[in-house]
């Protein structure tokens, strides 16, 4: 099942061509709600003609109260941004715990990465598979963690690297209003039945920059979500971004990023310069 969320406010399972409007099913309206009536979706779904999926414009579908990133996950990233590299690419994700960002900085593909006019500093892409958490959890088991999964989707998470005129901390690098968009969808756990079968591919401006796939984790899905609730307790909706491959680079206003994972869909984010 994919589920997206309409600039409307409506949530719609998204099946083939079509798009069935589930809203009145989910408590709150809000996808975070999906695990609890998963079956009525189901039947929604397979007994209403729905209306036409092309053309519909999307919003973020899930606003979580918390999110969580994974830094340093997949070997090929390491060290790849030389003295700019967390730790000068000594670590990764299994000393360096989780980065908090702002839930203020998620956005859809109905927005725009808008880069703010800070002269001197670089902005970077990173291409990632995020967790969306679907059952309330604190303190879970290893054994236990993927009980409490809503689905995947897609997000972006820009980063500010730091240049010669400072030494910001990396949660505030990542934080700006817009830095993480995601969606288009949340593809549900009951549709996965592998979750380290998930690809990503990234695309700036048409050529394929970043690729990679849950099964090169450093830190697995079930080892983040023990990490992120022994952290701060997780509720529905709340985000975990599983960390990037390798390829991250640099981008401008003008650009065009598109992230592709595997059943959620393509998220297409262009990039400007904020207004004010």
């Amino acid at each position: 099942m994919r589920l997206a969320v309409l600039a409307d406010g409506r949530v719609v399972a998204l099946d083939g061509e079509r798009a069935v409007d589930v809203t009145d099913l989910l408590p709150g309206g809000s996808v975070a709600g999906y695990l609890d009536v998963a079956g009525e979706v189901a039947a929604r779904v397979a007994g209403d003609t729905g209306f036409p999926a092309a053309g519909l414009r999307f919003t973020a579908p899930v606003a979580p109260r918390t999110v969580l990133a994974a830094p340093v996950n997949y070997a090929p990233h390491k060290g790849e941004l030389g003295d700019r590299s967390p730790d000068k690419g000594a670590l990764d994700a299994r000393q360096m715990g989780l980065i908090v960002l702002a839930p203020a900085s998620v956005v859809g593909p109905d927005r725009a990465i808008e880069l703010p006019d800070l002269p001197g500093r670089e902005f970077h892409y990173e291409g990632e598979i995020a967790v969306v958490i679907g059952r309330a959890c604190r303190g879970v088991s290893r054994a236990g963690a993927m009980d409490h999964v809503l689905g995947y989707t897609g997000l972006l998470d820009i980063t500010m690297r730091i240049g010669p005129e400072g030494q910001e901390d990396r949660s505030m690098r990542k934080s700006f209003e817009t830095f993480t968009p995601i969606g288009p969808a949340v593809l549900t756990a009951d549709a996965v039945p592998d979750p380290s079968a998930l690809t990503l591919r990234l695309a700036r401006n048409g050529e394929q920059c970043q690729s990679g796939g849950l099964d090169e984790l450093i830190v697995d899905v079930p080892d983040l979500i023990v990490r992120a609730s022994a952290l701060v307790p997780l509720r529905p909706g709340d985000v975990i971004a599983t960390g990037t491959p390798g390829g991250v680079g640099p981008i401008v206003p003008g650009d065009r990023l598109t992230l592709t994972v595997d059943g959620v869909g393509d998220l297409v984010m262009d990039v400007r310069r904020r207004a004010w």
